[in-house]
């Protein structure tokens, strides 16, 4: 399977800097390197200056990811296609590249409008707004959904918005799948998550302990996951 020139000839492993073409060892890694890079940033904040723009997004995800793609920091320059288990395989619809910088100069414009200390009871909504068309805009090949909520967190914080991030990264395969999910306007679950995040409840299960430190405790209802696979999924 060759995925576009961000990926090693006949294959969907991104080209990195340590020269692994095993997919799955290179997910490992990376989850790895990204999750040391997050806690250095929860530590020391002032490493990436709170421009809340474009810079700050490019600077975020050059944070996170130079030590493994050289392209990091850099928009894509082709058009994606991501697989998503949600969409039986098939790909949501992100930003054509030539058009990146201009559908973020008009996002970061359209929420600089938003008194966001006068919004309390519509907060979520505009979150989940936020994070969605962020999200979609998919500016980088790789690590769009770490650097959209990495970025929406600086953005609360400098609104003296208290946001439990550690719910989101916490639960990174619900996130995806909900995010791709409210990419289609059916933003339920993704709304459910971001609202737990801002009124602080560290987990709809915190009672149920479970045996593995890796098991997610949010979960999409198999019924709406079913149905949404059956309305929305077409492979490229």
């Amino acid at each position: 399977m060759d995925n576009g020139k961000y990926c090693y000839p006949n294959s969907d492993v991104l080209i990195n800097n340590y020269n692994i073409h095993d997919k799955a060892l290179l997910e490992k890694l990376e989850i790895q390197k990204v999750t040391v890079k997050l806690l250095g940033l929860d530590i020391r904040p002032e490493r990436i200056e709170a421009t809340f723009d474009i810079q700050h997004l490019i600077a975020i995800h050059r944070y996170l990811f130079l030590d493994l793609y050289n392209w990091a920091g850099l928009f894509r320059d082709e058009n994606l296609y991501k697989s998503e288990r949600v969409l039986a395989g098939g790909s949501a619809e992100y930003a054509d590249y030539k058009d990146i910088e201009a559908k973020l100069k008009a996002f970061f414009d359209k929420y600089a409008k938003i008194d966001w200390n006068k919004e309390d009871k519509a907060l979520p909504s505009i979150v989940v707004d936020f994070l969605v068309e962020l999200w979609s805009i998919h500016p980088f090949r790789e690590g769009n959904t770490r650097t959209c909520v990495t970025f929406l967190w600086h953005y609360l914080q400098a609104h003296n918005i208290e946001f439990h991030i550690e719910l989101i990264r916490n639960n990174p395969m619900y996130v995806r799948d909900s995010l791709v999910m409210a990419n289609y306007e059916q933003k339920e679950y993704l709304t459910r998550i971001i609202t737990d995040a801002i009124l602080g409840i560290k987990n709809a299960h915190e009672s149920v302990k479970s045996n593995s430190e890796n098991k997610e405790s949010y979960r999409i209802a198999k019924s709406d996951y079913d149905a949404f696979k059956a309305k929305y999924s077409v492979k490229k």
